[in-house]
């Protein structure tokens, strides 16, 4: 354990006049005595409390509690034009100029936003940088350059574990600072009191790693190495957690840094048959051409990585031949908001983003650095910053309310498990890799070795709406899931275990829904339940799910009071509330000002009705008639002359059938009405627009749309169409199929289908790209984020085919 001095007031108080007669002796002079000390946590104006940076996030920090002349802020100290000036060592060059550069870049972004904000208590922020090559010797040259010639007392870096043990002992010995953000040794945490990193140990690297191993049934390992001291602290800590679990290491290479054919060692892992092989790279280019040289040697099992060969130089290299890679990594959050602003405001700057947690702990390293300075406002108080940082609490782009140990390490921060896309699917905004969810404890990788090797398949099940109103896109999303569900079955199962689903029909009704549910329960034991197609059905069945704890994981209900549902309802469907906004921004974008409505009357329609009028009015617009329909009616003119008779701008129509909704269209158009028309989905749907013919033309929809760029959605309508011989409503379906796979993914991860609680953990950790978005996840209340409405047109019948579906997509929903 790391202790820090903490002086007796009266000695502080006592030694502090002593120097001062001293002064007074040898000046010859005459000298004013010190003031005394501020009382212990008195604190002086902002650095007493808590500061928010401009730019960066918010830190909280306590009053440190060292020697009160240390640690008395700004308020006892002569104002000073001068910058605070502090030193980094990265690589610049050498196996880690990768995100050596990388963290550079981010750190000079960063006081170039300090600055532009006004500095720190008015004095800019200066970096002095130096390149220490990722080598233990370089880092001491590059430290002494910046202590005894730059006369700098704080320095962040360095990128390298080997350099940052290198420089450790000099950092501390001297009382100065070293504070990285990318070096991961365990050993670094006993380097002394002046050391610092907001990078997660391979410790605890090595402990996530062995468990996923073994988690995904691994047994014996092989292992590559290069010959660093950050990757040998990887293949340490990983082979003893899985040694500990009970998997065998059965070989192991390593390679110096400047080799470039791994080949011959290669060959010796392959030929001891592993069960897969572990990775651990110092650099991007020799990661990269490991995974490579694997894969041409026809190895075929399952490879793992720690960060370095899935940055973007590494996935260059490998090509696809990294597809399915998994690596354990720490990941920034899409759903932080700062961690996305850094990303966007580091891509505008420099035109790429790599390694998104390294870059974005080099970030908030500096915005910590400068919470420290405004407290000690005295960039030569190293131990005054030192005390700072041992009671920061900060919320940045790598985390919220993390911190750091009486050993200087971060807490309150964890990893997740990645894994390679293939290659057409990668992009820069997913970096070429999807989140499968957070790293398994102990007690999930040993949980998971007694389901292993079961014959059983894991057993789920459905409820569509077979029958009823909602029946077209009720059979639609079953047959995407049974053809999801088909695929992975041939690809293996899930750890070797088949998918078994089992379906009720709930007729898009709150009772029958229910019934569905207690049948799926009650009977057939299952723990989650894909559906319902309706909002109604779900809102019935929602409220016995939650208070069982079952998973209920929509991919078509959408009405908002979802939302609300509880902590086991999930939702791949946006929100009518989003839909609503987005159509109340089309109307008036389109000068729409007086609006009529008409609306079938069940959760799902009243809902979009609800949203929709909501927003119109808002935006100063006027619903001059509305009226309603139950799902039996097929004679609506009555009601639509009543609509026409208002004169309005435009007619809504919110309706829960296809055939009604076409019906609407149809004789809307036969009333002699000749103003646009709005709808959401269901009117534009196959049997709709069937029944619509010709006047269904002009009209526009607000819909979640396939992206026809997205090669995943394009491969899966095509699929679809060849085993079906159509396609309808081809959102829907793509949420269908993808809501399969995301549910393979958690059990896959809980290996036990009873395991609700576990598939919900899973749920809320996940980031998923596949049919209907990239890189789409679940908030706190269960709703899919990262997922956007589009504006349709309806096509002349003449132009109307299976490929266009029958409509043009305009573009992407207004903003108001």
């Amino acid at each position: 354990m790391r202790r820090i001095l903490r002086l007796n007031w009266t000695v502080a108080l006592a030694a502090l006049l002593v120097l001062a007669m001293v002064a007074v002796a040898c000046g010859g002079g005459t000298a004013e005595p010190p003031a005394p000390p501020a009382p212990p946590n008195a604190g002086t104006g902002a650095a007493a409390g808590s500061g928010t940076s401009a730019a960066a996030g918010s830190g909280t920090a306590s009053q440190p509690t060292a020697a009160p002349a240390e640690q008395q802020p700004t308020a006892a100290m002569t104002p000073s034009d001068e910058p605070f000036r502090i030193g980094v060592m990265e690589s610049l060059t050498g196996p880690g100029e990768t995100y050596g550069n990388v963290a550079v870049q981010a750190k000079q972004m960063a006081v170039d936003e300090i600055n532009a904000a006004g500095g720190i208590n008015g004095r800019m922020l200066e970096l002095v940088v130096e390149d220490s090559k990722c080598a233990a010797q370089d880092a001491i040259t590059a430290y002494n350059k910046l202590t005894e010639v730059d006369g700098v007392k704080i320095i962040l870096g360095t990128s390298c574990s080997g350099a940052m043990l290198g420089a450790a002992p000099l950092a501390e010995a001297d009382g100065a600072i070293l504070f990285s953000g990318l070096a991961t040794n365990p050993d670094i945490a006993n380097a002394g009191d002046y050391i610092f990193r907001t990078s997660m140990s391979d410790l605890q690297l090595g402990i996530d790693t062995g468990n996923v191993l073994w988690a995904d049934g691994v047994r014996t390992l092989a292992t590559i190495t290069e010959t660093t001291d950050y990757a040998e602290g990887v293949r340490h800590t990983t082979v003893e957690q899985f040694e500990k679990l009970g998997g065998q290491v059965v070989a192991e290479e390593r390679y110096a840094s400047d080799v470039t054919d791994f080949r011959s060692q290669l060959t010796k892992l392959i030929n001891a048959d592993p069960d897969a092989i572990h990775i651990a790279a110092q650099a991007e280019f020799s990661g990269g051409t490991v995974v490579k040289q694997i894969r041409e040697l026809g190895y075929e099992g399952p490879l793992y990585s720690e960060i370095v060969p899935v940055g973007a130089t590494a996935l260059e290299v490998a090509g696809d031949d990294a597809t399915g890679l998994k690596a354990i990594t720490a990941e920034l959050d899409p759903a932080n908001p700062k961690a996305q602003d850094v990303l966007n405001n580091f891509r505008a700057r420099y035109d790429y983003v790599t390694l998104p947690w390294y870059l974005g702990s080099a970030y908030d390293d500096v915005y910590i650095a400068a919470e420290c300075l405004k407290m000690t406002n005295d960039d030569q108080d190293a131990a005054g910053f030192r005390d700072c940082m041992y009671q920061v609490t900060w919320s940045g782009a790598i985390g919220d309310g993390y911190s750091f140990d009486a050993m200087g390490e971060v807490v309150g921060l964890s990893n997740v498990v990645v894994e390679v896309l293939p290659l057409a699917e990668r992009t820069e905004d997913n970096q070429g890799y999807r989140v499968l969810g957070p790293a398994p404890l102990d007690a999930d990788a040993m949980a998971a070795t007694t389901m292993m090797g079961s014959d059983e398949p894991f057993r789920i099940g459905i409820m569509e709406s077979l029958t009823g109103p909602g029946e077209t896109y009720g059979n639609v999303a079953l047959q995407a899931k049974q053809m999801a569900v088909d695929e992975i079955n041939a690809a293996g199962g899930i750890n070797g275990r088949m998918l078994e689903i089992i379906v009720e029909d709930s007729k898009c009704a709150a009772q029958d829904s229910i019934t569905a549910y207690n049948k799926l329960t009650d009977v057939d034991g299952v723990k989650i339940i894909l559906g319902t197609s309706c909002s109604g059905a779900m809102l019935g069945a929602a409220p016995l799910a939650e208070a069982d704890g079952v998973i209920l994981f929509s991919g078509l209900a959408t009405n908002p009071d979802i939302a609300n549902a509880g902590d086991y309802i999930f939702r791949t469907a946006m929100s009518d509330l989003q839909l609503g906004i987005d159509t109340g921004n089309a109307l008036i974008a389109d000068g729409i000002h007086h609006l009529a409505t008409i609306t079938e009357t069940t959760d799902y329609a009243e809902g979009v009705r609800r949203t929709t009028v909501e927003r119109f009015e808002e935006l100063g617009g006027e619903v001059v008639a509305e009226e309603r329909y139950a799902t039996d009616v097929t004679d609506f003119r009555s009601q639509l002359t009543k609509l026409i008779s208002a004169n309005p701008d435009a007619i809504h129509i919110a309706s829960q059938g296809e055939f009604s909704g076409g019906t609407i269209v149809k004789q809307i158009r036969e009333l002699g009405y000749e103003g646009p028309l709005y709808s959401e989905i269901v009117p534009v749907g196959a049997t709709a627009l069937e029944v619509a013919g010709d006047a269904a033309t002009g009209l526009k929809a607000i819909i979640a749309e396939l992206d026809p760029s997205n090669s995943r959605a394009q491969e899966v309508l095509t699929n679809f169409r060849n085993r079906y011989d159509y396609v309808t409503l081809p959102w829907y379906l793509g949420s269908a199929y993808d809501d399969v796979y995301i549910t393979a993914e958690c059990l896959g991860q809980t290996n036990d289908d009873q395991d609700a609680a576990g598939f919900r953990d899973c749920m809320y950790g996940i980031t998923w790209t596949g049919t209907i978005g990239d890189g789409y996840s679940f908030d706190s209340d269960g709703e899919v984020t990262g997922l956007s409405n589009v504006v349709i047109e309806v096509l002349p019948l003449g132009e109307r085919n299976e490929a266009n579906q029958g409509y043009r997509v305009l573009g992407p929903a207004p903003m108001p």
